[in-house]
């Protein structure tokens, strides 16, 4: 089973905390209040979690409805070209989802890619009650954040470009979890909460619909390693130079959601520049004492005629 990091376990427990507060409050105002016990917790996070299913193909034939209420086959946002960030979240989730998907939109407006053209963003929501409206309202609210990032940061974004890179699709029970069990996203749902319980992933997908890397929901410093994520998952497609070189330096720990340094590549690199800094030195001192040579005996007889013109006079 994946754990993203201490945060979400804080997360989890606090959630957990605040089930057992509510609940606790019925007791004695209701005849039927009830607490939640050991044994009720383990029963409702039994099948919640993230497993990391890297290299996992996702259902591309499964069919959802978009924000405009027509029908959506999945792999019309997997065409080939650009890399996707597949996120599963639901409406009136209280917190968590808030929290992952401003934190998404937040570090998306800083990291030089445009949302649109550089990448996709497929939200899919776990409820099958949820509707295009709704749908439609969630993607409105968290373009507002991506939008207002990007201006902070100074970049430029085209918002009917934004709107349509960020796909919202709900669909029902046997279609979302055909891609949840691919992914490995476990959700349940708790009938005394009315509310379903699951943890906050950024998925990153290739152009084709691999799965590549898990990135934490709710992790502050998620744009150091969202464009480094899109860059890799791109395949090529994405990025600049520096960012080829800058992964090959780096290698992605799947434990921690980060990329660590590849220490064995660094030497590497180091040791690299440092023959072509040695290299490159003996080159310009070599061509510095050639160009002396040359020029010497021509100094030279410019001293003498001068020399010469001083005794004359």
């Amino acid at each position: 089973m994946f754990s993203l990091t201490s945060r979400s376990t804080c997360l989890r427990s606090l959630t957990l905390s605040l089930l057992g507060t509510s609940a606790g409050l019925f007791v004695g105002g209701a005849a039927f209040g009830q607490t939640y016990g050991e044994e009720r917790v383990a029963e409702l996070l039994t099948d919640v979690g993230i497993e990391q299913h890297l290299e996992a193909q996702l259902p591309l034939d499964t069919t959802f409805t978009g924000v405009d209420g027509q029908a959506f086959e999945l792999r019309s946002a997997f065409d080939g070209t650009v890399p996707v960030i597949l996120t599963l979240n639901y409406f009136d989730c209280p917190q968590l989802c808030s929290l992952q998907l401003s934190n998404l939109a937040a570090a998306m407006g800083s990291i030089g890619l445009d949302l649109g053209t550089d990448y996709r963003v497929v939200t899919l929501s776990i409820d099958p009650n949820d509707t295009p409206a709704r749908m439609s309202e969630l993607r409105a609210r968290y373009l507002v954040n991506y939008l207002d990032a990007s201006k902070e940061a100074g970049e430029k974004r085209d918002d009917e470009q934004a709107k349509d890179g960020w796909v919202c699709l709900t669909g029902t029970k046997v279609q979302i979890d055909r891609v949840a069990e691919t992914a490995g996203f476990g959700y349940s749902w708790v009938e005394e909460k009315q509310e379903y319980a699951h943890q906050a992933a950024n998925i990153l997908c290739s152009p084709s619909g691999q799965i590549m890397r898990y990135l934490e929901g709710v992790d502050p410093s998620l744009a150091g390693v969202l464009r480094l994520s899109l860059v890799e998952a791109s395949e090529g497609k994405v990025g600049s130079l520096y960012d080829g070189i800058f992964l090959n330096c780096f290698i992605y720990d799947s434990s921690t959601g980060q990329y660590t340094p590849a220490v064995m590549q660094l030497l590497k690199v180091a040791a690299a520049l440092t023959v072509l800094a040695v290299v490159t030195g003996f080159f310009f001192m070599k061509r510095g004492e050639a160009q002396h040579a040359v020029a010497g005996p021509e100094w030279a007889s410019d001293s003498d005629a001068a020399s010469a013109s001083e005794k004359t006079s």
